[in-house]
């Protein structure tokens, strides 16, 4: 068994065999990493990577024939993450998975998200989400002590003063028009001061298949963007399977007056991909939650892959971002 990183075109039948579909090969043309095992010129095994090739990763399409005489499909799997983590040092990795494969990601250090929603056009599985709404025990604790932030800003909004704003307001499904040094300051001070890199921004978002901005006049006062495996970054409209929809930011002025929701459906609309993916943190719940367009998902996974030494995550932190490993819903134990 050995596991090939650089995608040939004699992969292309045994791909399309393994996924049985047709378009497999071209999606792992667009990825930016590739992984594939073989079994002398066999592929028994593979998976790809959708990135910007910064700040995050989107590990998609993990897949291995059954149990071989000298290999087991776990064995396989194992084997394509821990050949994927080896390029994504200093990166979050999250993960679309399947429920047959919880156990594996959970041994191999990966959390089952809370904060993870999907948009789908077709393939809608309703045994992978949650029921529209839905809080986790620590969520509802959080409301109770802090209250729903993003309707304490609008109530304390005069109406025709907010309904003046919202008639300024304009989107664009590109960021012509501002700089990077301004998606810069938006992006630090929309996640509660915390310092973003200007260089780090300008490659996130320019290695980005998509990208919007909202603008009161030339102020801009949102951002969004996103990554696929949709074609080259010229040519868009080529449909892909997956996107991911990252650094959604809004000027904390302006939150609370629908400008982030407006952009995440402006993006989805516009991304010509079956499955959009939007992982978020704790405090965004609330706020996901009120777009109908998206639903929960069960089976998105996240890691951290630290450069050097390895940082645990505070435990008040990872309660809301993970469920406990070994955490299952009643549907997921065996009948």
């Amino acid at each position: 068994m050995t596991i090939a990183e650089k995608l040939e075109k004699a992969h292309e039948q045994g791909i399309n065999g393994l996924y049985g579909s047709e378009d497999a090969y071209t999606l792992f043309e667009r990825s930016f990493l590739v992984f594939i095992v073989l079994d002398g010129n066999d592929v028994i095994g593979a998976a790809r990577v959708i990135s910007e090739g910064i700040e995050t990763a989107l590990f998609v399409d993990l897949k291995a024939k059954g149990d071989l005489k000298d290999v087991t499909e776990t064995e396989i799997k194992t084997g394509l993450i821990k050949a994927a983590e080896k390029h994504l040092s200093g990166r979050r990795v999250m993960v679309y998975g399947r429920r047959e494969d919880l156990d594996l990601y959970e041994k191999l250090g990966y959390g089952r998200c809370k904060n993870a929603w999907t948009y789908f056009r077709k393939g809608f599985d309703e045994k992978d989400f949650l029921p529209s709404g839905f809080r986790y025990e620590n969520e509802f604790f959080s409301q109770a002590q802090h209250g729903d932030t993003d309707k304490a800003v609008v109530s304390a909004k005069d109406r025709m003063c907010r309904e003046l704003i919202l008639g300024r307001v304009t989107y664009k499904n590109d960021i012509s028009g501002t700089t990077y040094e301004a998606v810069n300051d938006i992006l630090t001070r929309a996640f509660w001061g915390h310092p973003h890199d200007v260089e780090k921004t300008k490659a996130a978002f320019s290695n980005s298949r998509f990208t919007a901005a909202a603008f009161d006049g030339e102020r801009l006062i949102g951002v969004a963007r996103a990554v696929a495996d949709t074609g080259n970054k010229d040519d868009k409209r080529i449909d892909g399977k997956y996107a991911t929809i990252l650094n959604v930011a809004v000027d904390p002025e302006y939150q609370g007056l629908s400008v982030g929701k407006n952009l995440v459906l402006r993006l989805s609309e516009i991304i010509p991909a079956e499955t959009i993916v939007l992982n978020t943190h704790p405090g965004a719940v609330g706020f996901y939650n009120r777009i109908r367009e998206y639903r929960r998902n069960l089976y998105v996974f996240e890691k951290h892959i630290h450069e050097g030494e390895k940082r645990e995550m505070p435990p008040e932190m990872r309660i809301g971002m993970f469920t406990p490993k070994g955490f299952r819903f009643p549907s997921e134990y065996v009948q």
